[in-house]
């Protein structure tokens, strides 16, 4: 019982961003819904006002081909060069906060679903192995 208490005291003093880091956070691509009015999010699929987001947290910042960046963002993208769930976090959180500037305007205020959706970008771009079933 003791350890029982002690797992769950751990677990819960975690960001919901380390509880998607460590799987607890369930891949969900509902979480992504907000964004396929401006991303899509398949290999080889177009840019739309936003760039195609496949394979995101790997590529690194600023990175689409084909796809013109706003100035302060490309900037921007020289220091930060690879997206991590903390970067994504923020950029979620308040993404003209981070870039004055920046094409895009999106606010998702609940941590749990920023965390759902930064797992299922994640995901997409990682070997079909990885990916698995995802809903």
């Amino acid at each position: 019982m003791l350890k029982v208490i002690m797992v769950m005291s751990v677990v819960l003093s975690m960001s919901t961003v380390a509880l998607a880091e460590i799987r607890i956070i369930p891949i969900d691509s509902k979480s992504f819904r907000k964004c396929v009015s401006c991303h899509t999010i398949e290999e080889g699929g177009k840019n739309k006002m936003g760039p195609n987001l496949w394979n995101i947290m790997n590529r690194g910042t600023g990175q689409m081909e084909n796809y013109k960046y706003s100035k302060k963002f490309s900037a921007w993208a020289k220091k930060n060069t690879m997206w991590t769930p903390v970067l994504m976090n923020q950029w979620l959180t308040k993404s003209k906060n981070m870039v004055k500037g920046t094409k895009m305007n999106f606010r998702e205020k609940k941590e749990s679903k920023r965390a759902a959706t930064i797992e299922y970008l994640r995901v997409m771009g990682a070997p079909k192995t990885e990916r698995g079933m995802i809903p």
